[in-house]
């Protein structure tokens, strides 16, 4: 049963609203659809808003930032932020949807099909780690961590995002190229999370972890040619 602080949350998330302000406090909002038309300004200033508030909560984490420190950093008030955001909560869910979209992106450019088994698996490797081992989303992988019990719909945002993408995108492939008679039967989902999780293992968790910075392309590339030798030596057509 979440309490109310993540119910909060997630009827924020869920419902994709700014919030238009209404008397007195900021606190006291009312929320508006995104869909109705905003203004030019309107706009620049939410993106401003999100643009300094992004790089404050990458920086210092969920607790690490107040909303007033935001309003130190890009000026204006309160009473901009929480009409647009309804508050830090609602500022936060917009970050996390925004940084999800840029993720998601190179990912659903990929078109595998009717590629070979071994080019399919060079092109979804070389992009799935380009998205996950980026400092952005390493940055925004530990605060999803840290914040993912309190947020729940930001977590699965996040996974939907990264993994997520990216397992349906293998998959659909390995349906196809079971259909072509390029591999063997089998459960396509597992085959496509088997071969994207060997990749990031090592590699992702240290840099979570602080432990390294990005590999170097030699490194990768080493780890990519091994996953597909595997792979193709246990998959392919006979």
């Amino acid at each position: 049963m979440p309490d109310d602080h993540t119910a909060r949350l997630e009827g924020r998330w869920a419902a994709g609203y700014s919030v238009a302000h209404q008397t007195n406090s900021p606190e006291r909002c009312i929320p508006v659809r995104r869909g109705c038309m905003e203004r030019p300004r309107q706009v620049e200033k939410r993106q401003n808003i999100l643009g300094a508030a992004t790089e404050m909560f990458l920086e210092e984490g969920y607790a690490g930032v107040s909303v007033d420190a935001i309003i130190a950093r890009i000026g204006g008030s309160k009473r901009t932020l929480y009409a647009y955001f309804g508050g830090k909560e609602g500022l936060f869910a917009a970050i996390v949807a925004q940084l999800c979209e840029d993720i998601v992106n190179p990912l659903t450019h990929m078109d595998l099909k009717h590629q070979s088994l071994r080019d399919a698996l060079s092109t979804i490797a070389h992009t799935f780690l380009d998205v996950v081992l980026d400092p952005r989303t390493i940055a925004l992988h530990r605060l999803i961590v840290a914040e993912a019990l309190r947020a729940p719909e930001a977590a699965r945002s996040f996974f939907d995002a990264a993994p997520g993408t990216a397992y349906r995108c293998l998959c659909d492939y390995f349906t196809w190229a079971e259909a072509a008679g390029l591999v063997i039967p089998g459960e396509a989902r597992t085959r496509a999370v088997i071969f994207l999780d060997a990749l990031t293992g090592n590699f992702q968790l240290r840099c979570l972890l602080g432990l390294q910075e990005v590999p170097l392309q030699a490194e990768r590339e080493a780890l990519i040619d091994e996953a597909i030798a595997v792979f193709i030596q246990g998959l392919a057509a006979k």
